[in-house]
């Protein structure tokens, strides 16, 4: 079977569905917030998630967790699928996707230091692992760009594979799929950050992962279907694993490419982005360039791409280690929130490949959360949102939040939001019919719920078939 940290393992079982094993509950699954806040006890219990495995030392950590409101019985239910995660691992490995967790030595640190508490707790890969800690220019853009500009996108491909430069891209149709093509045909180095079915992915592109040259990578299960809110959660990893972003084309407050972008102009920050210059513009570039996106200078050549793209990359020449610290005692600023990212979440160890079939008889069963509650957003001063009314800025965050809540929670009912929210249910009905609107989630009947809107009913639409969202058309046009 694949090697693997006896961390990774137990984290698996904690936090993966294991597709792959079996079938899982989702609902019994810690969640990104849950794990996060899991990791904050084992820090205070001098534990870390590789314990679970040992039989002698699970009892006593279980014991202690319940003393942080962490439910045992889900615990136990959890580390119960030792053979469901031996027969994923097994899957995995026939198909060459490798995992690694946020305890790994082989993890990213540029992913760590750029998305700290919103670094994936997993990342399922096949191909060249070390490019991931190689930077790059990530280059986005429309599904439905035209002719020109997807001969642009290769063009941008092609010349940074002369500049010894790594293509950064969501792997999608379109703007995507053409500057990945240029960078492949070029003998460039790609990352594809794919949002869906990792593995059928990893099929149709073998060729160019067996050179070394590509990584597919994904912090979603590997046979994970497409989802809203899968594509536009990915999109952080693709600027967070770059040195620079280039949006090529977008459309005007929606759309993948133009979620990705503000978030990344206005909240996350990590890289510079920049918007294409030459050719006709377009309303989508302009209206980023007025919320602080950069306008790109246009190489026409692979020796000044160089020296920019090096210019750029000394930022991360620093990068802090690990993505929590064991040296301060935990304070939160927001509730269940690290407010310092240094902490260690696993001890350095040899892989170990039997720790899961060791738990393979184990079994329990149960459901319910340990403590988990929806977080306020972070306030923001950017100067960069000043165009923005403070009404607009409101919903912003007001947005984020009931995203966020409907991703962990499931469909829920206006009456489950006002007490979540504490807020009057005459205000909650008016976001919830914006959030309608402009298709963010959907209203459910019998009983009236509101979930997070099924990817064809949204503009990033769920193509037609599976390869329009997959980077299987890399080696098509060599």
């Amino acid at each position: 079977m694949m090697e693997i940290s006896t961390n990774t393992q137990a984290i698996l079982m904690l936090v993966a569905p294991l597709a792959a094993g079996g079938s899982t509950d989702s609902k019994a699954l810690l969640t990104h917030r849950e794990y996060t806040h899991f990791v904050q006890v084992l820090q205070q219990i001098d534990s870390a998630p590789a314990d679970l495995l040992n039989r002698e030392e699970t009892s006593d950590i279980l014991d202690k967790l319940e003393g942080h409101r962490f439910d045992r019985e889900r615990f136990n239910r959890l580390l119960g699928r030792g053979m469901q995660l031996a027969l994923a691992l097994e899957y995995w490995q026939q198909r060459s996707i490798q995992v690694i967790s946020r305890a790994d030595d082989t993890y990213p640190q540029r992913l760590k230091k750029a998305l700290k508490h919103q670094t994936p707790v997993l990342l399922y890969t096949c191909g060249n692992i070390d490019l991931l800690q190689c930077g790059g220019l990530a280059v986005v853009g429309s599904r439905h760009a035209g002719a020109d500009l997807l001969n642009y996108a290769r063009d941008v491909g092609e010349i940074a594979a002369g500049a010894d430069c790594t293509i950064v891209s969501g792997g999608a149709k379109g703007v995507d799929q053409a500057a990945m093509q240029g960078a492949v045909a070029a003998g460039g180095r790609v990352i594809g950050v794919v949002a869906n079915n990792l593995e059928a992915a990893v099929m149709r592109s073998r060729n160019d992962l067996l050179n070394g040259m590509l990584l597919l990578c994904s912090p979603f299960d590997p046979a994970a279907r497409f989802q809203v809110w899968r594509a536009m959660d990915r999109n952080k990893l693709i600027y967070a694993l770059s040195d620079a972003a280039l949006v090529v084309e977008s459309d005007v407050g929606k759309g993948g490419t133009w979620q990705g972008a503000v978030e990344q102009i206005q909240k996350l920050k990590v890289v510079p982005l920049y918007t294409r210059t030459s050719g006709s513009d377009s309303a989508g570039l302009k209206e980023l360039r007025k919320l602080g996106a950069l306008s790109w200078p246009e190489f026409d050549n692979s020796k000044k791409l160089r020296e920019f793209m090096q210019t750029i990359g000394k930022r991360d020449k620093d990068v802090e280690l690990p993505l929590f610290s064991q040296q301060n005692t935990m304070e939160t600023d927001w509730q269940d929130e690290i407010a310092n990212e240094t902490y260690t979440e696993g001890r350095s160890e040899p892989p170990d490949r039997s720790s899961a079939l060791k738990l393979a008889e184990s079994s329990a069963t149960s459901d319910l959360s340990c403590c988990s509650q929806p977080l306020p957003a972070r306030p923001e001063n950017s100067q960069q949102a000043q165009d923005l009314s403070w009404k607009d800025k409101l919903f912003l965050h007001v947005e984020e939040i009931i995203l966020q809540m409907l991703e962990e929670l499931g469909p829920l009912t206006r009456d489950d939001m006002v007490v979540r929210l504490d807020i009057a249910k005459g205000q909650t009905d008016s976001w919830l019919k914006q959030l309608v609107n402009v298709g963010k989630i959907e209203r459910l009947s019998k009983p009236t719920r509101y979930q997070l809107r099924k990817s064809e009913q949204m503009s990033l639409s769920r193509p037609q078939d599976e390869s329009a969202a997959s980077p299987e058309s890399l080696v098509a046009e060599k």
